[in-house]
């Protein structure tokens, strides 16, 4: 083996990268068998009332299929980094000048991560790393699920979205950090923001066409929408949605099944309140237990 290739030396011998291929292996291949029901029900579907041509419903899979693939491929190269940050680690420890180097190195070797820490076997932070704002070292972050996650589990866990201290909408990656004689140290946190991911791996993939995307949790909560002022709504519980139960049916499907296709009535937009009928084909994307479903849409009728 050539200890000199970053990739084998994370994926080496320890339980943690072992633990990571192994759950990272399960999704992919879940995944891939919601895609193949997606293009399956793309080619058999019939086209509803109003369908420009009888092959959009087939493009509008497929444009899906290719934005899912940019957003897993996005959130294993972010994997990847944090994987072999937390692995650095392991030879610096949590704090000092050595371990900020590599939380610096992070940040500038994967452009959707904005901020970077390392925290104690306690969940107080002990150095972090922060593009535009301050990083809150000595901050307890122990109640926040990924971190409680990792300390007690001491695997490696994808938040859902929850507001920085610095104030803005981040999703969080977490991973355990080991000393080289095994000891758990704490571990290492990495953010990034999921609308802004997603504006850029969707805008070239729209243009020109007449679809629109939206990416929730699987409680609900929109963390994209081509609809910007969506953004940070709850399907299941906010007051807009309440009066389309057809919405309400297909979010509630989209909760329970990894993939489909669906109608529903809604306004245009927040701001156009206008009624219409859309069509939706939705897949899932995600990490370990956490999974996104992503939906790409457009008005029909």
């Amino acid at each position: 083996m050539n200890s000199n290739n970053p990739r084998q030396r994370i994926y080496g011998n320890t339980k943690i990268m072992k633990y990571v291929r192994k759950k990272t292996s399960i999704f992919l291949v879940t995944t891939l068998a919601a895609l193949l029901c997606i293009a399956i029900a793309g080619s058999t579907q019939d086209v509803p009332e109003g369908a420009a041509t009888a092959a959009e419903p087939v493009d509008m899979a497929f444009l899906l299929l290719q934005v899912q693939s940019d957003l897993q491929g996005s959130l294993a190269d972010m994997e990847f980094d944090v994987a072999n940050a937390s692995q650095d680690l392991s030879g610096t420890g949590l704090e000092g000048a050595r371990a900020q180097k590599i939380l610096s190195k992070l940040l500038e070797s994967n452009s959707n991560l904005v901020e970077a820490v390392t925290f104690s076997k306690d969940g107080k932070i002990l150095s972090a790393e922060c593009k535009g704002c301050e990083g809150g070292v000595g901050a307890d972050i122990s109640s926040q699920v990924h971190i409680a996650h990792v300390i007690k589990a001491k695997t490696p866990a994808l938040s859902g979205e929850f507001l920085t201290v610095e104030g803005y909408n981040g999703t969080a990656l977490a991973f355990p950090v080991f000393s080289r004689e095994g000891e758990f140290l704490g571990g290492i946190s990495a953010i990034f923001e999921p609308d802004k991911l997603m504006r850029a791996l969707v805008v070239s993939r729209l243009s020109g066409t007449n679809y629109s995307i939206f990416v929730m949790q699987t409680d609900g909560l929109i963390v994209y929408s081509s609809d910007a002022d969506q953004i940070g709504n709850n399907l299941l519980e906010d007051p807009l949605y309440k009066p389309f139960p057809s919405l309400l049916t297909l979010v509630k499907k989209m909760v329970d099944k990894r993939s489909g296709y669906g109608n529903y009535d809604f306004q245009v937009t927040k701001s156009n309140k206008t009624i219409v009928t859309k069509e939706l084909y939705w897949t899932t994307a995600g990490l370990y237990d956490r999974e996104l479903r992503l939906a790409v849409y457009r008005i029909i009728n």
